[in-house]
């Protein structure tokens, strides 16, 4: 099982999508089929991360790769009901029914997080993930933004322990437009940008 976790906003539904995408691979199916759905209602292992007791029942049987999403933390400061769920727990309990789990954090540009989550959650939890880091043994890191940039031949360089669709029509459609593309500014003309411009021969007028 690969557990992806990352902080709000830093593309847990995106990579869900792209790792759902391989008919072997037990995942965020209905996803694929939407623009977004909530982690607490559709993610298809919720229930085990809400209860930790029923990995016991989960039958295991019914495929040999499966992948799960858990945004860190979880939930929301103002409405008191913030919680950072215990990854370690779950793959531990996982691995217990004779399932390797393989743990990968989402990242993001650090600036982009936080004004996603200032935009959409009025808050910023991303320090809250920053400290659970030390817990995690050894994790893969994901980057949205060497997923968006290189695209298949990104897909192509990852191992982690489950098929990848990297030759599906889908993932087009799913990296067609750009997540960070709404936060990024072009800023005023730099000093140092002068200085390269004429060191580069560039006639600058």
């Amino acid at each position: 099982m690969l557990i992806l976790a990352g902080p709000q906003g830093s593309g847990n539904h995106l990579f869900s999508k792209i790792f759902a995408l391989h008919p072997d691979v037990v995942g965020w199916k209905s996803l694929l089929t939407t623009r977004w759905q909530a982690h607490r209602v559709d993610e298809p292992f919720r229930d085990l991360w809400k209860n930790n007791d029923l990995i016991d029942a989960f039958d295991w049987n019914i495929a040999d790769y499966f992948v799960t999403s858990v945004s860190l933390p979880f939930g929301a400061v103002h409405r008191n009901n913030l919680f950072m769920s215990d990854v370690n727990e779950f793959s531990a309990k996982v691995e217990k029914m004779g399932i390797n789990t393989k743990l990968a954090i989402i990242g993001r540009d650090q600036n982009i997080i936080t004004l996603q989550q200032q935009r959409v959650r009025h808050e910023v939890t991303l320090p809250m993930f920053i400290d659970e880091l030390d817990k995690f043994k050894l994790p893969t890191f994901l980057s949205q933004e060497l997923l968006y940039l290189y695209k298949q031949h990104y897909l192509r360089s990852l191992d982690l322990g489950i098929p990848i669709a990297v030759d599906d029509e889908r993932i087009n459609d799913i990296l067609a437009t750009d997540a960070n593309a709404k936060y990024i500014v072009q800023p005023e003309l730099q000093e140092l940008d002068l200085y390269i411009q004429q060191m580069s021969g560039i006639n600058i007028g």
